[in-house]
């Protein structure tokens, strides 16, 4: 486990600091320097909110399909996870949101807690299945093939 190897670097390198070091410390301290740097909106955050929106559903998306388990909680997750993104075309609106970067960090990990009911279900289930299937009939009225290739006889 990496926090293993991190914590045995951290007891070798370190002098004691008069309490043991365990997991939940370091973890503690992990996500309260992302909290800080997200609300802060400091260089990079953006970045650094994207990559841990993507690395960890990729993965267990991968998992998932390669072990045949059920993929409705991963597909659920991107389908948010990219109406959030097209939603940040709305730059306007996005930056008058205090605390943008956190509020879509804490979303997005909600979504990906590994749970029955997490954020990912609850939400699609809620409140984008409904509005997609008011628009499922508009948008198959509305497609039509752009190019129709000639049939081979």
């Amino acid at each position: 486990m990496p926090y293993s190897i991190f914590l045995g670097f951290v007891h070798k390198n370190i002098p004691p600091l008069g309490f043991p070091l365990t997991e939940a410390h370091v973890l503690g301290a992990f996500w309260g320097l992302v909290v800080l740097w997200t609300a802060t909106d400091f260089y990079g955050a953006a970045l650094l909110v994207t990559i841990l929106a993507l690395v960890y559903p990729a993965w267990m998306s991968y998992k998932a399909e390669k072990e045949g388990t059920s993929t409705s909680q991963w597909v659920a997750y991107w389908i948010i996870f990219a109406t959030v993104y097209l939603l940040e075309f709305l730059q306007f609106v996005i930056y008058y949101i205090p605390f943008y970067q956190t509020v879509k960090l804490v979303l997005f990990l909600w979504c990906m807690y590994p749970s029955v009911n997490n954020g990912a279900v609850v939400l699609y289930n809620n409140c984008l299945k409904p509005g997609l299937a008011v628009m499922d009939d508009w948008v198959n009225s509305v497609k039509r093939p752009l190019v129709e290739f000639p049939k081979d006889d």
